[in-house]
């Protein structure tokens, strides 16, 4: 290493020192639960060398079981920081196209790492063509007239093509194709190219990422696994109780007691002394008798038994027109939801697929 090269590996060691001591605090909250604490630990102690080998070794051991991606994506960052410091630019670079691969979302945090890593990355994040797709875990959706609704967010500008496949890799539905910048929101309505429900269990989303050339620069696939779903009908509401109809029909109380009232007060006049006019007494008695068991008679006549009630009736009409109206309005809901079937979709765990070289 000439002396020249030992003044800048010096000063970026002294950029990493000052570096560290602004952001002590935010790097041990970083450290704190990791899976790469000890590499962590020594690369802000300023061993690189050391750093590297552990973090290495807790990188080939990590696991999506023991290491989330987002803990990868941090053991990376610092791997490839510390590799740049060694001396070793190739092997940081390669360190850094990886956790574009993992996470094109990912950026390091500017008050930790120096502008000398970060513009490494920034660089490497902009020449490395990766995408990532975020979709919901378990989503139902109206074939038709609902959406699936997915994210696909990349590293850098690029052209992408977003299609549906079999399992066996044959076309299912193309969504869309042609350039994407940061992110690019997608849609599928559940049906397949010809609109008809899809006719398998499974399909797989798959992102093709296509380098200025136009040469495949990587695919990310992400499995769907589909349920259709019948929505459930609405029962019938239930019809009116007896309790609420009123009767339709006089009953024969009232006619009797109309009756019954008007001769026990004649029989009770006819048999009272005489006590009005200059009549005869049994002529008198007689006629007031009459009269008050003509009127028992005529309330009879106007109460008689099983006359219609004609408020009555139109309170019970009244009553049935709005239950009917109710199973009317639930039959057409429910011929809406025979008609209005549902897809399940359960996403798994993307892969990434690399090219073939030629």
């Amino acid at each position: 290493m000439t002396s020249g090269e030992s003044m800048k590996h010096l000063g970026w060691i002294l950029l990493v020192a000052c570096g560290w001591s602004a952001a002590a605090a935010q790097g041990a909250a970083q450290v704190v639960g990791s899976p790469f604490a000890e590499g962590i630990r020594a690369y802000q102690n300023l061993d690189f060398d050391q750093a590297a080998a552990l973090l290495r070794r807790d990188l080939a051991r990590a696991t999506g079981a023991t290491a989330s991606s987002s803990e990868r994506a941090q053991g990376l960052v610092y791997l490839g920081a510390a590799d740049l410091f060694r001396g070793r630019r190739d092997s940081a670079v390669a360190v850094f196209r990886r956790l574009v691969q993992l996470d094109p979302r990912y950026r390091p945090d500017r008050l930790v790492f120096p502008p000398e890593v970060t513009s490494v990355f920034d660089n490497v994040r902009v020449e490395t063509r990766a995408v990532v797709l975020v979709a919901p875990a378990d989503t139902e959706i109206s074939t038709g007239t609902g959406a699936l609704a997915f994210w696909v967010v990349a590293s850098a500008f690029q052209t992408v093509e977003v299609t549906l496949r079999y399992q066996d890799g044959a076309p299912f539905r193309a969504l869309y194709a042609g350039p994407m910048g940061d992110s690019l929101r997608v849609q599928w309505d559940g049906l397949d190219a010809a609109g008809q429900m899809p006719p398998v269990s499974r399909v797989l989303l798959r992102v093709a990422s296509r380098a200025p050339t136009g040469e495949l620069a990587g695919i990310v696939q992400l499995p769907l696994d589909l349920r259709v779903v019948h929505v459930d009908t609405l029962r019938w509401p239930k019809p009116p109780a007896d309790s609420l109809f009123l009767p339709e029909r006089s009953g024969s109380r009232p006619a009797l007691r109309a009756l019954l009232g008007g001769v026990l007060l004649a029989t009770t006049v006819a048999a009272l002394p005489s006590v009005v006019g200059s009549d005869p007494p049994d002529r008198s008695r007689l006629a007031v008798a009459g009269a008050v068991g003509f009127a028992g008679a005529l309330g009879y006549v106007l109460h008689r038994p099983g006359r219609p009630l004609t408020a009555n009736i139109q309170a019970n009409q009244v009553l049935r027109a709005r239950w009917q109206q109710r199973v009317a309005a639930v039959k057409a809901q429910n011929a809406q939801r025979r008609d209005d079937v549902h897809l399940a979709v359960h996403a798994g765990e993307p892969t990434a697929i690399k090219p073939s070289a030629r």
